[in-house]
């Protein structure tokens, strides 16, 4: 029997899930990292921790094979950002997307036009996540570091250097880093030239597909693989959560809502927003990746949880309580701007609100305004998609904030459109061990995705409740209008 390792390399932990040649998972392994947050806005990662956690997930799943290893695949975090010195020795951290020291530049670069010529040169919004911020930033703060690195990467690249000695990267992770060309599908030389960075510092950029050299022989030995293993280069996270719903087309967009959360579709051209307010990452030619990804998903309910009811409260107690209140909470909207936003405002300044508060809400009308607030805010991302492309028919969605039936209808409800939930939770390894499938000859197009990424439930909207919905968003988004102003005053 023949095996596949998806690995999906997140942002505090690395999760690995071994399928057999027939694409059924027969284990999971996970290990976990914390961030390093020494100072303001700081969001930076260990590599060698993370490099700790891929080897330990690895050989963990190989231990439970009984056959060989085909292939490990790769999913990995977007827009991180790791300098490398002359011998490819480590100058930096792994600069993660939440990290936001380079909030000043970003906003220098929206007062001169610069953010909005790289948006529509990448498709890269106008937000300090992206990689291109960061390399101004250092440049601007830290200069004797940013002209001593001989190479610049993300941390999927240099997981995989250090396993095979190649440093490469796919398309859809170049995409994530703010210089890829929506037209070239290559690094933008202008944008190069802004940074003073030579092409050689960059990865070369190859289909995800790709199958890189063998596995050095020190660590097949350490991970418990042959020598025969093939690495494959795998994609970004955002594409492969997308296609490992079988969200493969405009028809269908992917909604995934864990800790924070992801709308998105895959379009056959590029699709610039005249507002900016969502991304538009190329696969291929014929492939790109639109969507809007949010801060404030489980994380928001969570807090809320805690805070408003006995933190000992499971999160059931909390769901049983907003179901005993009306749709629409009796008017009370919740803004859930708790850790700043990306989509569709891209605001890291905002901060979260209950407007309409009055002494005859209590417990249920808070807990459900939060819940509705979380999903108007996943609406809010996806209704520059749908007006820029189409409204999709189904949404294929994932995420442990989406367990609940009750949730799962709420989306229905505020997006007035079918939710599909799929049997698979692990829809990025998935995609993942896809791609290696691909990669291995084992299958040829992409819609083949399908044995795999199967249905579970769906969710049909309520006619009475969207009609409430359909009333309260566009005040939702008045008020997100009108306190935008108030939000770097209240951050100061």
């Amino acid at each position: 029997m023949n095996y596949i390792i998806g690995m999906d390399v997140g942002t505090t932990a690395t999760k690995g899930v071994l399928y057999d040649e027939n694409g059924k998972d027969i284990f999971s392994a996970r290990y976990g990292y914390p961030l390093i947050q020494e100072e303001v806005n700081q969001a930076e990662e260990d590599p060698q921790l993370i490099f700790d956690a891929v080897q330990n997930t690895i050989f963990k799943l190989a231990q439970k094979v009984k056959g060989q290893i085909a292939a490990i695949s790769w999913s990995s975090q977007m827009h991180s950002l790791i300098g490398l010195g002359r011998n490819n020795e480590l100058l930096t951290n792994s600069i993660t997307w939440a990290d936001n020291r380079c909030a000043k530049v970003v906003e220098k670069a929206k007062k001169s036009g610069l953010a909005r010529k790289i948006y529509e040169k990448t498709g890269m919004p106008m937000h300090p996540m992206a990689p291109i911020y960061k390399l101004m930033w250092l440049k601007n703060e830290r200069p004797e570091l940013f002209n001593h690195a001989e190479k610049w990467c993300g941390i999927k690249e240099y997981l995989i250097w250090r396993l095979t000695g190649k440093l490469i990267t796919d398309t859809t992770m170049a995409a994530g880093i703010g210089m890829l060309n929506l037209k070239t599908l290559d690094w933008d030389q202008e944008l190069l030239e802004l940074l003073e960075i030579d092409q050689n510092k960059l990865p070369k950029i190859v289909k995800p597909t790709q199958v890189i050299a063998a596995v050095y022989p020190e660590y097949v030995q350490k991970l418990g693989i042959s020598t025969d293993t093939k690495i494959i280069l795998g994609a970004s996270d955002g594409y492969l959560s997308t296609i490992g719903v079988n969200a493969i087309d405009s028809d269908h967009f992917a909604l995934n809502v864990g800790t924070s959360g992801a709308v998105r579709t895959i379009v056959a051209q590029p699709k610039i927003d005249q507002n900016a307010s969502y991304f538009c990452y190329p696969v291929d030619k014929q492939h790109y990746l639109l969507g809007g990804p949010i801060n404030n998903g489980g994380i928001v309910f969570n807090w809320a949880r805690q805070t408003l009811f006995d933190a000992n409260e499971i999160p059931q107690d909390f769901l049983d309580v907003a179901q005993t209140a009306p749709a629409g909470s009796r008017s009370l909207i919740f803004l859930p701007y708790l850790g700043g936003e990306r989509a569709p405002i891209w605001d890291a300044n905002a901060r979260g609100s209950f407007v309409g508060l009055t002494r005859m809400h209590q417990k249920p009308e808070m807990a459900r305004a939060v819940i509705e607030g979380i999903i108007f805010n996943l609406y809010d991302a996806a209704f520059s998609l749908i007006k820029n492309t189409k409204k999709p028919v189904a949404i294929n969605a994932t995420g442990g904030f989406l367990k609940s039936d009750f949730v799962r209808q709420l989306c229905a409800n505020i997006f007035n459109i079918p939710i599909v939930t799929m049997k698979e939770e692990q829809s990025g390894t998935l995609a993942a061990m896809f791609l290696a499938r691909q990669a291995l000859g084992w299958s040829k197009k992409l819609d083949e995705i399908v044995q795999f990424a199967q249905e579970d439930k769906v969710y049909f909207p309520n006619e009475k409740e969207v009609a409430v919905y359909q009333k309260l968003f566009p005040l939702y988004c008045e008020i997100r209008n009108d306190l935008a102003a108030s939000y770097r005053k209240i951050s100061r």
